[in-house]
């Protein structure tokens, strides 16, 4: 059940637009001058957490060593 959380992470972490997150540079600089681009920044860094969280949970469904076998 976790290896299935974790791909559906891994497949909304893709579908969220990278157009908002790094490509779309033309509305990023106000009329002042100023720099702003807080839809990016959200995007990208909900991008990031997705792709690590299902990570951590495609991991950890892995199999586990048993205590008899070895790790390798």
């Amino acid at each position: 059940m976790k290896k299935m959380i974790g791909f559906a992470l891994w497949l909304a972490a893709l579908l969220i637009p990278f157009r908002s997150a790094i490509l779309d540079t033309q509305n990023v600089v106000l009329e002042n001058g100023r720099a702003n681009n807080m839809v990016g920044l959200v995007s990208f860094l909900a991008m990031l957490i997705l792709f690590f969280v299902g990570y951590a949970l495609v991991d950890s469904a892995g199999q586990k060593v048993g205590e008899g076998q070895h790790g390798h």
